[in-house]
């Protein structure tokens, strides 16, 4: 592989080089699933994410603090002889997740927007298209429906810049990048037979099991999917729609029912209030955290500067003493006889 064909987000590559296997994640496509099975065949050590201080609102999120990763390089990381030997064609398998652009569209607009994810709400409190807590199933509808206008309406705006709203063949350059096999998230069984037939090839004695990871309560409802909705996906993702293979606007398997349960629009509200306690509870943490750091600088300074003024004081009752035995000593010249 060669510095020109890597993806171009270097914290979404993840190398595992004792088993010849590189995953490119891409944000809403079972990734967070994807992560821990990478972790846990790399020993990275779940206790490290969870002691995390950011505002994810669950523990399994933790994941994708990518600093906090220590046994997976990424492939920007790679010195050059060896990423040269990262092809398919040498044994690697190197493989990403993709998932249907309307679905994936919904997943992320509901855990980021609808769920009131602490750190989208901060960026983008002011946003004309952030969505009320629902009361009713058109609440949600509507506020759907008025996102996907405004991206539409200006792709160029600040929240399309993000990977979870980035279109995926921008994230997974499959163009360039010489994949193995680009999965669709209905292929994530063939996935996993493949990877596990290829690390049981590397010397790799396990079993593969992918942990659930459901942020979303709200399935997508085929009547939320108006024209005017999937013409506004098409017009930002047509390139997933015809790189990836995908026909209909629809998200497969969409729930055909009119309405959502009111114990569902209830839980959605409760979940919206917890992101927002946890976020509240995450940034009091993380400023305690500053506090302490700025402490344990203070007192190293004060450590530091109470050496200096010991070694000074030292250096001072030094000269004292010698001039006090000058003293004495030209004293008793000085005396008379």
């Amino acid at each position: 592989m060669r510095r020109d064909q890597l993806p171009p987000h270097r914290t979404a590559t993840y190398v595992l080089a004792r088993y010849k296997t590189v995953y490119v994640s891409v944000p809403k496509a079972a990734c967070t699933s994807l992560k821990w099975l990478v972790a846990e065949l790399q020993g990275e050590d779940p206790e490290r994410f969870h002691r995390s201080l950011s505002r994810e609102v669950g523990r399994a999120m933790t994941i994708h603090r990518r600093n906090l990763w220590r046994h997976t390089p990424m492939l920007h990381e790679v010195p050059d002889e060896e990423l040269a030997g990262i092809s398919p064609d040498d044994g690697w398998f190197v493989f990403a997740v993709v998932r249907h652009p309307s679905a994936r569209l919904w997943a992320a607009w509901q855990s980021k927007f609808l769920l009131r994810e602490p750190r989208w709400i901060d960026e983008f409190a002011g946003a004309p298209w952030l969505p009320r807590v629902p009361q009713s199933t058109q609440d949600v509808a509507e506020d759907f429906s008025r996102f996907v206008e405004s991206i539409a309406r200006d792709p160029g705006q600040l929240v399309m810049s993000d990977r979870h709203f980035m279109s995926q063949s921008e994230l997974v350059a499959p163009a360039a990048t010489p994949y193995t096999k680009v999965y669709e998230t209905g292929e994530i069984p063939r996935l996993l037979e493949d990877l596990g037939a290829h690390l049981r090839a590397q010397g790799w004695d396990g079993t593969l099991a992918l942990g659930q990871s459901n942020e979303t309560p709200l399935a997508p409802l085929a009547a939320v999917f108006t024209p005017t909705v999937t013409e506004g996906i098409r017009s930002v993702y047509g390139v997933d729609f015809a790189t990836f293979g995908y026909s209909d606007p629809i998200p497969p398997q969409a729930d055909p029912a009119d309405e959502y349960s009111r114990a569902l629009l209830v839980a959605v509200g409760l979940l919206a209030e917890r992101g927002e306690r946890l976020g509240d509870l995450a940034v009091r943490a993380q400023s305690l955290s500053d506090d302490k750091r700025a402490l344990r600088s203070q007192n190293k300074t004060l450590r530091s500067d109470n050496r200096r003024l010991r070694r000074e004081n030292k250096a001072l009752r030094a000269r004292t003493g010698i001039r006090s035995v000058v003293r004495r000593v030209y004293r008793k010249l000085s005396a008379p006889g």
